[in-house]
């Protein structure tokens, strides 16, 4: 019998190169099944809850409620007050805090969060009026802060410390893609206000079920002479957080980890007033009260001032954010090679460039409905890198722990965007809905010219942190 020759060997009908074939694809079949299940690995059924949290507070609310405040009152100046109040009600994070770790009281909290939101959308629609769906939305807003709070609290004090970067990172991912089904979602309730508030309501409940499914029972034991607070501030890496996606959220952002820290942290104000995190503090202050008043009328503003359906804003920002979920990532690697400060003014100079656009329709004869979808698209489009480098800035310009330093900047955004949507309703009922791109585009300057050298852009970062290393080892 004749020997084959190499070339016939690997001839494709031939057996050897089938079985040669095949290893290779089950190869790579397997190499795709560990990747797809290793999220498997840091997920839980009640992140699920998280989500739905995410896709009402975060995606339904913030369309639904301006929308219903104008339709049934037509007083402008209603909406920041309502909205207010539900930013309010999400700075009670420290309280929920102190609760669940002084009483263990996580699993009640939890629930009794996801019960007052239920509770204050359900009579919403049954309650005209100024003062009860200002007092409402300031329920809604104590019963949002109480899950989030809990939530991180949940991964901190019941997983192993080397699980919680990974697990907060989706727990924060499955609350973005909530807001993004939520605000698709809107887009079906925005002639029917009533009807969506309640379907809102409707829709928390399975979040109470999957809760009682997924939440762990008791706490873990731990040596409390190290309390967990401290744990979190020594251990956290606030920088790799960044990485994963956090959506733009009412009051600044304080839901992204919500726990006593930000109390705690706020005691230390004094220590950074004159420090380059000092100065950064006040640009992220500065950025989140000039864009607050933007972002509690946005729905109405872009129906009334730019003519964009209701129904094709909340599409958009449904789209844009999950389009631009990919910018964590590339803000990661462009924080890495120019630096976080860089990053986080280009940001700004991006939201001013939106603000920018909005503010021009009113006063030169081009396109508004077009010309205000790209301005609104591109505000929504550069958050990422304004968070993650935020992030970051936060982590690397603090002069103490990071933890407490993250509770600082949490609490800045978070009171910034309060005073700023407050502030925004006598603006917008005096002057007129110019006033609210206005306002972001003096505090977006603020904060540029503020966030001006926050850390040496020329210097390599691994490089600048051995360099701060050796400053404090010498001090």
């Amino acid at each position: 019998m004749p020997v084959k020759t190499t070339a016939e060997q690997h001839q494709p009908g031939n057996p050897i190169f089938s079985k040669e074939r095949r290893r290779l694809a089950h190869a790579r079949f397997a190499t795709v099944l560990k990747i797809l299940n290793e999220p498997r690995r840091w997920i839980s059924v009640w992140f699920l809850s998280y989500a739905l949290l995410g896709a009402i507070s975060s995606g339904l609310l913030p369309i639904l409620l301006p929308l219903m405040i104008v339709g049934l009152t037509h007083h402008l100046s209603w909406v920041a007050y309502v909205m207010g109040g539900f930013n309010l009600g999400l700075l009670s994070s420290p309280l929920w805090g102190f609760l669940a770790d002084s009483k263990q009281w996580h699993r009640p909290v939890f629930f009794t969060g996801f019960l007052m939101l239920i509770i204050a959308l359900a009579l919403m629609p049954f309650l005209p009026g100024l003062l009860p769906w200002s007092l409402l939305a300031l329920l809604a807003g104590a019963g949002t802060s109480a899950v989030a709070t809990v939530a991180s609290l949940f991964i901190v004090e019941f997983d192993p410390k080397d699980h919680w970067e990974s697990r907060l990172g989706w727990l924060q991912t499955f609350n973005g893609a909530g807001q993004v089904v939520g605000l698709l979602v809107a887009s079906a309730f925005v002639a029917n206000f009533k009807m969506g508030l309640i379907c809102s309501a409707l829709a928390l409940i399975p979040a109470i079920w999957l809760g009682a499914k997924g939440l762990p029972a008791a706490a873990k034991r731990f040596d409390w002479s190290a309390e967990i607070g401290n744990q979190m501030r020594r251990e956290i890496d606030w920088r790799l957080l960044a990485n994963f996606g956090r959506p733009e959220l009412l009051g600044g952002g304080v839901m992204r980890f919500s726990h006593h820290l930000s109390l705690r942290g706020g005691k230390r104000f004094k220590e950074v007033l004159s420090t380059r995190f000092g100065r950064f503090l006040f640009s992220w202050f500065a950025v989140a009260f000039g864009v607050a008043a933007f972002f509690a009328y946005f729905p109405v503003a872009m129906q009334k001032a730019y003519s964009v359906a209701p129904a094709l804003t909340s599409s958009v920002y449904a789209v844009t954010a999950a389009v631009a979920l990919i910018l964590y990532s590339v803000g990661g690697q462009l924080s890495g090679k120019f630096g976080a400060g860089r990053v986080y003014r280009w940001s700004l100079i991006g939201r001013l460039l939106g603000f920018a656009v909005l503010l021009a329709v009113f006063f030169t004869p081009i396109p508004k409905t077009f010309v205000a979808l790209l301005g609104f698209a591109l505000i929504i489009a550069v958050w990422p890198l304004q968070s993650i480098s935020g992030t970051t800035l936060t982590a690397r310009l603090t002069p103490f722990s990071q933890g407490a330093a993250m509770g600082l900047f949490n609490a800045s955004g978070a009171v910034a965007t309060v005073l700023g949507t407050f502030l925004g309703g006598p603006l917008v009922q005096f002057i007129g809905y110019p006033a609210l791109s206005a306002m972001a585009i003096v505090g977006i300057i603020l904060g540029w010219l503020s966030g001006h050298n926050l850390q040496a852009e020329n210097v390599p970062l691994a490089t600048e942190a051995s360099a701060n290393a050796t400053a404090r080892s010498t001090i």
